[in-house]
């Protein structure tokens, strides 16, 4: 061999033994970030059972374990109540009403399954309340939900807060809830179209008015633009991060420094109800490149493009109808704004007092309290990687609430009058109807036969046992009653699955009760036989009972 490829040669294999020893370094690098971080995190990923319910919309599974997590900050291991809310299981309707109930209604910031259920702001504003307010005999509840806007939590309000005659209302303000109050603002943030949406919304008519919408039952079919698969490239990243712990830390820790893509699916989402009419002048001129800054104009933009405008009239809608209900309950009503709206002389800050002063509504500015602390409230009331309040951020926002009821504390001991009876909420009203009576049968469900229609009721229930599809099936007593394709079978098949009923489901929300209704056919009807299954375990459970009929009905 020449001595230039005897040179070569002593190059490649040092280049070989370098690359190999490089190899097993960042191997052996690897192998111990992932050790450290698998010690260091419980888990990998969040698991939140959110459930959806025809009367308020996206809630969570009652009684169900939630893990979240933002890979970086905070794991949090907290359960949910019986209705559905990560706080602790509601307190009894006659302590209640017996002590100075308050109310926190809001979005994440109420949700807050960011930090553990003990260190959130409305359990603290307990605790120092009965070292320094003893005397008003405090007590608190929480009804949040993330993505939600003050006429999305209405509902949580009349269903749930109402109930337990609260002396105050908190409502937590964000800055994205302008934009969630808007059902234009929140369609093209959610992909859906603004009439369909998810939760409790509130459209403007034809002729400019607007009024409530119950939320709507196939909101995840009414999709604005569909989503193209991720690259290649995309998908074996998801793959790693579903299953490295290092990997993971890695990508979250990119993605926080990082900007903000453009979002090409918010482009076609703006683009598609532009072309709408009802919708193209308010979207004129405005294109949007990311959803992650959707919300920034509140803050930072003094001449506020049309939709953002309309934004702020659905916001003094929702606080006008706030107000409506705590005059005629007796309660007092509040807004505790968040770090994100900023301070006095802020432009979101002074859009929401805007609305809320002229409407009776004071608004306590956590900013404010949280600098007179000799702090800064977006370094250190919030996470570091992640916007939501800290456990100090809770802490602050249960001392701004004390201190506003020190000032003020003839809202418990100067309690005002209803103006009128509170209604009965609708979970209630239905449940004392439908148990007056005997059930036709009892198996899982209790079943009721009433005003020509099936009730299923289940007490207690959780969001498993309305998961497998009923089936329903009606056996006349004349086989010629049936329609020509189920006369072969002797039976008319009426399966349902639960959260495609449109009556009145109050199942996964007070108290854990399962209620579904399902209208009977007007023939005369001889057996009933109904159930549950599922296509991998067959029947579940059923019943079978006879029915009788009186002039082409069933009979009760």
């Amino acid at each position: 061999m020449t001595r230039a490829g005897m040179k070569i040669r002593r190059v490649l294999r040092l280049v070989g033994w370098n690359a190999l020893f490089l190899f097993v370094g960042l191997a052996l690098i690897g192998v111990v970030g992932e050790m450290y971080f698998r010690l260091r995190a419980p888990f990998l990923e969040s698991d939140a059972p959110y459930d959806w319910s025809p009367i308020v919309g996206s809630i969570f599974a009652p009684n169900a374990e939630v893990r979240w997590t933002n890979g970086l900050d905070f794991w949090t291991i907290s359960r949910t109540n019986s209705l559905g809310f990560p706080d602790r299981e509601p307190i009894d309707i006659d302590r209640a009403a017996a002590s100075c109930h308050i109310a926190m209604i809001g979005d994440s910031f109420v949700e807050a399954i960011q930090v553990p259920i003990a260190d959130k702001f409305q359990v603290r504003l307990e605790e120092l309340a009965d070292d320094e307010l003893r005397h008003l005999d405090i007590t608190t509840s929480a009804f949040g939900i993330s993505g939600t806007g003050q006429v999305n939590q209405l509902a949580y309000y009349d269903e749930f807060a109402r109930n337990l005659r609260p002396a105050l209302v908190v409502l937590v303000f964000a800055n994205n809830d302008f934009m969630d109050n808007a059902p234009i603002l929140d369609g093209l943030h959610q992909g859906i179209e603004p009439d369909k949406l998810t939760n409790v919304s509130a459209p403007r008519g034809a002729d400019g008015t607007i009024t409530l919408q119950p939320p709507h039952p196939h909101s995840s079919e009414s999709r604005l633009a569909t989503r193209t698969p991720p690259p290649w490239y995309s998908r074996v990243k998801d793959r790693l991060t579903g299953m490295s712990f290092l990997a993971k830390w890695l990508d979250v820790k990119r993605r926080a420094s990082s900007p903000d893509d453009t979002d090409p699916e918010l482009i076609a989402r703006v683009a598609l109800l532009s072309g709408a009419p009802r919708y193209a002048a308010l979207l004129n001129g405005w294109r949007p490149t990311t959803r992650k800054g959707m919300d920034d104009p509140f803050r930072h933009t003094q001449d506020l493009p049309p939709v953002y405008e309309d934004a702020l009239d659905f916001t003094g809608f929702a606080l006008d109808q706030f107000r409506e209900r705590a005059d005629r309950d007796g309660a007092a009503l509040v807004i505790l704004s968040t770090h994100y709206i900023g301070t006095r002389g802020d432009l979101a800050f002074d859009r929401l007092t805007a609305l809320a002063e002229p409407r009776g509504i004071p608004v306590i500015d956590y900013n404010d309290y949280v600098l007179r602390q000799g702090a800064t409230p977006r370094r250190d009331a919030r996470w570091e990687h992640d916007g939501h309040w800290n456990t100090a951020g809770h802490r602050w926002a249960a001392e701004a609430l004390l201190e506003y009821l020190k000032q003020n504390q003839e809202i418990c001991t100067m309690r005002k009058s209803p103006t009128s009876p509170p209604p009965s909420p609708s979970w209630l009203t239905d449940y004392e109807s439908i148990t007056s009576g005997e059930p036709a049968a009892r198996s899982r469900f209790h079943i009721y036969l009433r005003e020509n229609a099936v009730t299923y009721l289940k007490s207690p229930c959780s969001a498993a046992d309305v998961r497998a599809q009923f089936f329903l099936h009606i056996v006349p007593e004349a086989v010629e009653d049936l329609p020509d394709h189920h006369r072969q079978y002797g039976f008319d098949n009426l399966d349902f699955h639960y959260e495609n009923q449109n009556g009145n489901i109050a199942a996964l929300a007070f108290g854990g009760r399962c209620i579904a209704e399902h209208p009977l056919p007007d023939y005369p009807i001889a057996r009933i036989r109904t159930g549950q299954f599922t296509p991998d375990d067959g029947r579940l459970w059923e019943a079978e009972f006879p029915v009788g009929a009186a002039e082409g009905a069933p009979s009760p």
